[in-house]
């Protein structure tokens, strides 16, 4: 069975091949475009250009989602076009240049699609873990085991909402968000923190320079709370033009990347955490198993 999952977030638009074959996944290495849909308009609405730059997206893979054969293709979105007022009517628009069926997630469903994504059959371990997921709009926390997610939240800080407030200076997005974060009651021997979304798996990315993406490397790097400052402490203060020659840094989050960076920052410093392991799987990957029961009690 070939899947095609379509992650319609706030910075990218991402999709994610899969074959399940002989009770095992094969997945593709995930494909991005950048469209920028967090970008909104002074009223909140989708930018016409956003929009437009994800239909070209939607294009592009309906075209690659044919060439593999998928059989069933769904797409879910995020803080950007859950809050939008036309994010209804975009959803309903992008059918017309890839046809699929497509939730629009709540924050809550958010964190837990990545939870279940990224930790799979590491719960079998019985030992409690914390996803974080800092996204382009929004910033998910997921607390749970192998009997599921028991305490969630979705914050309203991203990448690309605090980008601005980021460029005002060092300091800004670590007072904005230091006291966001709500206690975490964690009930039984706790495994670790695990980092998902396209922040950490950068910040893996530039800590090992990585030429050309590979998740297989980025999967299970351990990041420090002091890698990541010396990361944010070198990327601040380069140009455009100085950061695109950072091995690790795609072009599409030059920009954004400090901002996100911070976040993780003040997300560790609230719960001490020293240190992340970045999944390079993420509800994309939830989704495609969940597709898969789906489709096949039709």
């Amino acid at each position: 069975m070939k899947l095609a999952i379509i992650d319609i977030g706030s910075n990218s638009v991402r999709l994610l091949l899969a074959t399940y074959e002989n009770n095992i996944w094969h997945y593709e290495p995930k494909q991005l475009w950048t469209t920028r849909l967090g970008q909104r308009n002074s009223d909140g609405t989708l930018r016409t250009e956003s929009m437009e730059a994800s239909y070209q997206a939607f294009t592009e893979i309906k075209k690659l989602a044919d060439q593999y054969g998928v059989e069933c293709c769904f797409g879910f979105a995020t803080s950007a076009v859950r809050e939008a007022s036309n994010g209804l009517e975009f959803m309903e628009h992008v059918s017309e240049h890839c046809p699929m069926e497509w939730r629009i997630l709540t924050g809550d469903e958010e964190a837990i699609y990545g939870f279940n994504g990224a930790l799979g059959d590491q719960l079998n371990d019985g030992r409690h873990y914390t996803t974080i997921d800092i996204g382009g709009g929004s910033t998910e926390l997921a607390l749970g085991n192998k009997d599921g997610v028991y305490w969630s939240r979705s914050y309203p800080v991203g990448a690309v909402r605090l980008q601005s407030m980021s460029d005002e200076g060092p300091q800004r997005v670590w007072e904005e968000t230091r006291l966001l974060w709500d206690p975490m009651m964690i009930q039984g021997e706790f495994g670790e923190f695990i980092g998902i979304g396209g922040t950490l798996t950068t910040l893996a990315a530039i800590d090992l320079g990585l030429e050309n993406y590979d998740g297989t490397k980025v999967q299970g790097h351990k990041l420090s709370r002091e890698t990541v400052e010396g990361i944010i402490l070198n990327l601040r203060y380069m140009s455009r033009d100085e950061r695109l020659q950072v091995k690790g840094l795609p072009a599409g989050r030059a920009d954004i990347i400090v901002a996100g960076a911070e976040i993780l920052t003040s997300f560790m410093d609230a719960y001490e955490v020293p240190h992340v392991f970045v999944s390079d799987q993420d509800g994309m990957e939830a989704m495609a198993r969940e597709c898969k029961r789906t489709y096949s009690n039709h």
